[in-house]
């Protein structure tokens, strides 16, 4: 996961910083006085260790301060950060919620992830189930997510025909 963010830490310092640079003090003065991208700004901040050492359970708490006010790559960062314990204790159900949420506004890496939260049964679900993690792994590769094409085939030689023709079919009519 790290260099992850390296991309948004270059729009962070495109929208808060001046001179190419990004001012830590300045930046947090903004994070809390609630500018939810600036909280976000200050997430990326911690977990990459860009100017300050690296912190990720302060970048877990900027994370939740972003994702409860909608922003939607908080929320993703949220799916990932609570399934695998970065910075909070590891938590399958708030994992599942925050990848549902960023899914449901079709972030494609949260989409694809759901996908995996199906096929791998992960937290108490310790079943697969192929059926929604083929409509998810779908659902990914529609937003762009290229990576769920090989997990759709992968699926493909472990389905019945049937499956893959239900899958199809709730795919088609928007569901889950």
């Amino acid at each position: 996961m790290i260099g992850f963010c390296d991309e948004d830490y270059d729009v962070c310092v495109t929208s808060f910083g001046s001179n190419e640079t990004l001012s830590f003090d300045s930046l947090e003065q903004i994070a809390k006085s609630g500018v939810t991208d600036a909280q976000y700004c200050l997430a990326v901040v911690y977990h990459e260790g860009k100017n300050v050492p690296r912190d990720r359970v302060k970048a877990a708490s900027w994370y939740l301060s972003a994702g409860q006010r909608g922003h939607l790559e908080a929320q993703y960062w949220l799916c990932v950060i609570y399934r695998e314990g970065i910075g909070v204790e590891a938590n399958a159900l708030e994992s599942l919620y925050w990848c549902e949420r960023a899914a449901n506004r079709n972030h494609p890496s949260a989409l694809y992830a759901l996908g995996q939260w199906y096929y791998g049964g992960y937290g108490r679900n310790k079943f697969t189930d192929y059926l929604n993690a083929y409509i998810w792994f779908s659902r990914a590769v529609m937003a762009g997510e290229e990576a769920g094409a090989d997990m759709i085939r992968l699926l493909e030689d472990q389905m019945t025909d049937l499956q893959i023709l239900e899958a199809s079919k709730l795919l088609e009519r928007g569901l889950p």
